[in-house]
């Protein structure tokens, strides 16, 4: 599977999209893409005018009335207005426009604080040339060192977001930098303790947890053949959790940069789909980001 059919048919995707600061042309020229691509709308919350960037597109009635804009005196007060057309369903998706994402991923949080404060992880999904399907990795962008329990919460989050996506079967792969149980590298202990939890404590059926796995085993059955690993996750991974940031990031940036890899980043957690993307990231990208959001949301 690839992104060609996870989104085929992207007209039949609806719904409302919230930005805030979504003031420069780059932004702008992908809000007019996916307008073209599907039916959904977006809301923006800015302290900047977007409507003179907007007209410079010379776009139809039809789909300027699916932008909405409103104005407001500080970035602090765009975002109380953002989210609260969010938590009152007048927006289905939260995507970061020009503003820091600690700063609207803490708004976020505050705004759960009188309830269940969720765990919120980055799950980036993956077209590899040279991989057979779609791979989902986290966390590349949020947690820096996650405890034991929140990598269950991360799993737990990455489980639901599969099933929106009508994933049938799930292969989880706990990475470290050796499939060996090690106490001098901590990743490969943490990782055993995960697997042997959801050994005795599976989630569903179709859904498989295992690790420690290098990498090459995650992703390679001969690797995994040639050190006689046996198992339903070796080199078929549709999901890889590692073991912390540092490790995240540079495995994802070598497979956007290196790879060629096509991307959809998302924050999962929240009670709405989070589109999170960086200014280097392409149109592309930042398009699959969008459409998988209005899938999921």
């Amino acid at each position: 599977m690839n992104f060609t059919d996870l989104l085929k048919e992207p007209q039949a995707l609806t719904g409302t999209i919230a930005m805030v600061n979504a003031t420069d042309e780059p932004l702008i020229r992908v809000i007019i893409e996916v307008l073209k691509k599907t039916h959904a709308d977006f809301k923006l919350y800015n302290c900047q005018d977007a409507a003179e960037i907007i007209r410079s597109f010379d776009l139809s009635a039809e789909f300027l009335k699916r932008i909405h804009i409103q104005t407001f005196d500080t970035e602090d007060a765009a975002i109380e207005g953002c989210l609260n057309d969010l938590y009152h369903g007048k927006a289905e998706i939260l995507m970061k426009g020009q503003i820091s994402t600690a700063k609207i991923l803490s708004a976020v949080l505050k705004r759960n604080a009188q309830g269940a404060k969720p765990f919120l992880n980055h799950v980036a999904l993956c077209e590899i040339p040279s991989y057979h399907k779609l791979l989902m990795i986290s966390d590349v962008a949020l947690n820096i060192a996650p405890t034991e329990e929140e990598m269950k919460a991360t799993i737990q989050n990455v489980v639901a977001f599969s099933k929106r996506l009508q994933y049938q079967q799930l292969h989880i792969a706990l990475l470290s930098s050796v499939e060996k149980v090690s106490p001098k590298i901590p990743s490969t202990v943490q990782a055993e303790r995960l697997s042997q939890y959801y050994q005795s404590h599976p989630i569903e059926p179709h859904v498989h947890v295992e690790g420690p796995f290098a990498l090459d085993n995650a992703i390679d059955k001969r690797s995994a053949i040639q050190k006689g690993i046996h198992s339903k996750v070796a080199g078929d991974a549709d999901v890889l959790i590692v073991p912390g940031l540092d490790a995240g990031n540079v495995l994802y940036k070598s497979l956007t940069y290196f790879g060629r890899a096509k991307v959809a980043s998302l924050i999962l957690g929240a009670h709405f789909p989070i589109v999170l993307t960086s200014r280097a990231d392409s149109i592309e990208n930042k398009i699959n980001s969008i459409l998988v959001s209005l899938k999921v949301g």
